[in-house]
This record gives C-alpha cells, structure tokens and sequence, in this order.
C-alpha cells in the first residue's frame, strides 16, 4: 500500500508514513484544506498544493495559530514545484522489486566501481541502523554512515582508510548539511562525486538522493544539490550507483511498494544532464516524475539502443566480460579520415598519455557541468540565504568550467598535431 504523506501541525517537516490520527478538537476546521493539499501532493501537483497551503497558513494566521510547521510544508511543496519542471530526461531498462534489506545485493557493479555493502556484513556486528558501506576498486577507502555521536539514532557520512592492515577510525565528511540524518554512499571513479541519501529540510519526501562533489585535499565537500525527479519521489528514495564500464545506473525507492519493499530501477545515465523541454505538458512531466511506468521513457531511445542496454546488463550480471565493456572507450576525430576509439589505437606515445590527460579532464568537467546545471536549478527555489550559500559555488563551478573547456580543447589540438606529426 503506498504510503500517505503526513500533514500535521506536529511534523516538522512533509514525510511519508502512516496515516497519523486526528488532530485534538479545536483543530479539526483544517484538517478538510490539508487533506485537499495531500492529494495535490500525492499527484504532483505542487502548483495547487502550494496555493492550499498557503490559504491554510493565512487561516491559522487570523486565529492566532502557530504556521512555522506549515510553512516547512509550503517550503517543501515549492521545492517540489521548481524540481518538477527541472525533472531530468532518462531511459530505464527494467526494474526489480526486493525487500529493503537485500537490496544492496541486488544491484550489479563491476570490480572496477567498487563496492557497496551493509555495515553489518563488512563489520561482521549486528547494526539497527541499516547502516551502508562504500569501498573504493583498491579497497584502501570506506565511505561509510555511522551513529552520530550526539544522537545515536541518527546517522552521518565518515570516511576510513586503510593503513597497512588496519582500518582507521571513520572521520566524519564535512561540507554536507549539519541538519540531516545520511546513508547509502557511493563515489564515482573520479574520487571526487559522491552520490548518498539523506532526510532533512532539503528533501522532498523523507529520504532523498543527493550529490556533492569533494572540494580540495582536505576531503571537505560542496554543499549537496538534491538530485530531484525522477530519481527522488515524494517517498523514501535511497541509493543510486553507477557503473561507468557498462553505462548503467541503479537507483532505490519504496514508491509504489508495500511496506519492507523496495524498487531498484535500472536506468541509462546521460553523458550531460538532460531535461524535458516546452514541448512537454505539465501532466508529461508528472508521469516521468513519478514514473508510472518504466515503457514511458523507451520513447526517448531507439530500439537498437535499447537492446544494446539490456545487454549489458545481461553481460554485467554474468561477468561475461570481466568486468569490462567490448566496445570503444571513446570516439575522437584525428583528421578527416581516421577516428580513434581506443588509446591503443595511438601510434605516438606523447599523444597516447596526452589522450589520457583529456579523458580525465573530460569526465571532470562532465561532472562539474552537472552539478553547475542542479546548482542553478535549485537556486530559485533558495531562501535568501540559501542563495547567498550557493552564489559562490555557482561562481566558482562557471569558471572552473569555462577554464577546463578551454584546456579541452587546446589539448584536443595538440593531441591531434602529434599524432599526425609522428605518422
């Protein structure tokens, strides 16, 4: 049964849960307009939603009543609203259905992404928590969520590694919201993006999917950017891994499951971050916000394409290929009659470690593009000193950007000119 979204003077923030149960008398002439706003809500319709809670709020204003809760809910709400129509484009190949526990299970990663585990099972100890674990290829680094010290029913992201034999004590990761309860890490290959869970006042339902990307050497991140629809919902929404070798991304949620159940959906990650465009109504956009159903977004691929998925995903759950993909890891013109696709495809040497160079520097600014594109997308929906907090990054990122698209494409030429010269 899918579950209702509290609406309730008590909750300090909109969550997902059980129906609670009536409001003492005297409060009972609101309880009508929240329920209007929960059903707005539960069709994504934040735009109607937004207006009931706002007619509520001036309503408890007149009698006197306290609105700070009612108004973390419109804050909530117009989050929704604005992520709604920054909702990102992609194509999922298929779904599995699982209990929660057993989902870190589920999901296919090659040797090469890492590994994702639960506390318990890396630590050999029993954990109520339902506490993850992350460890790098080279099993020498552990992203992991641990009792917060001053509250050990909630968690937090800390960091471990491994010195000689030994792990170290996990240090928690700093840059991430102070106010949030964390789990579920997983880092890309970059050692610089991280994707985790988190509950707090910046999450649409309860748990939601965020990324931060590391900042420095001194292992502090960037403020964390909610990842928005269609890989968060106005339920509990978890984990998200990607396998860069075969191009295939998982992400967790509870939507549409009964209780102790979880959905893992299996989708295409883009190179860029793809939104919908002007074409696409707003009842479009609901659909693949909330993903009635994964044949809605094959429209967005051809059929080939799609097959070629479902493929490698079949070979990742066999290790068919040993964890790597048989195909090109990259298509770059030399000159008007050869393309290259593979840095064995290199004659010079000096153009081969250049090639490498680029790669690298690509996929950095691959990343750092996306998170300018969720930076911008969230600062309208800010506070004032939200905004002032993301101002500099946005800053900082443009620039970081525009200076790595430069250096691209001067290496692209020089990449090209010494390949051609040493034929």
């Amino acid at each position: 049964m899918r579950k209702l979204i509290i609406f309730t003077i008590l909750t300090l923030i909109v969550v997902v849960a059980r129906p609670q149960k009536r409001r003492a008398a005297g409060n009972n002439n609101a309880i009508p307009a929240l329920q209007l706003a929960k059903q707005a809500i539960d069709d994504y319709d934040f735009e109607r939603a937004e207006e009931i809670i706002e007619k509520e709020i001036t309503a408890l204003k007149k009698k006197k009543l306290p609105t700070t809760d009612a108004e973390n809910l419109l804050h909530a709400t117009r989050q929704g609203r604005i992520k709604l129509h920054a909702t990102e484009r992609i194509v999922i190949i298929d779904s599995i259905v699982c209990k929660k526990e057993e989902a870190v299970k589920a999901i296919h990663i090659g040797k090469e992404n890492g590994r994702i585990d639960t506390y318990a099972s890396t630590y050999h100890t029993k954990d109520t928590n339902g506490a993850t674990i992350y460890e790098n290829e080279f099993a020498n680094k552990r992203y992991l969520a641990v009792p917060d010290n001053d509250n050990p029913n909630t968690l937090k992201l800390a960091v471990s590694d491994k010195i000689a034999d030994q792990w170290s004590e996990p240090v928690l990761l700093t840059g991430l919201n102070a106010d949030e309860t964390q789990n579920y890490p997983f880092l890309l290959s970059d050692g610089l993006t991280l994707y985790y869970a988190a509950k707090g006042t910046e999450s649409i339902g309860e748990y939601d999917i965020f990324v931060s990307r590391a900042d420095g050497e001194d292992g502090s991140f960037l403020a964390p950017e909610n990842m928005g629809f269609p890989f968060n919902s106005i339920s509990n929404d978890y984990l998200l891994a990607i396998d860069e070798y075969y191009q295939l991304g998982w992400f967790v949620t509870d939507r549409w499951q009964e209780e102790g159940n979880v959905c893992i959906y299996i989708f295409i990650p883009n190179e860029t971050r793809e939104i919908f465009d002007d074409s696409f109504s707003e009842q479009d956009l609901r659909k693949y916000a909330k993903i009635n159903s994964i044949k809605d977004t094959w429209k967005f691929i051809d059929s080939k394409a799609l097959a070629e998925a479902r493929q490698r995903l079949e070979n990742l759950k066999t290790d068919k290929n040993n964890g790597k993909v048989k195909r090109g890891d990259f298509t770059f013109p030399i000159d008007n009659d050869r393309t290259y696709f593979a840095l064995s495809d290199f004659k010079s040497a000096e153009a081969r470690n250049k090639m490498q160079e680029w790669l690298k520097l690509s996929k950095t600014n691959a990343t750092d593009a996306t998170m300018l594109s969720r930076l911008r997308d969230n600062y309208s929906a800010a506070s004032s000193t939200q905004k002032e907090q993301l101002k500099q990054t946005i800053l900082d990122l443009e620039k970081n950007v525009e200076l790595q698209e430069r250096k691209l494409n001067d290496l692209a030429k020089e990449i090209r000119n010494t390949e051609i010269a040493n034929q």
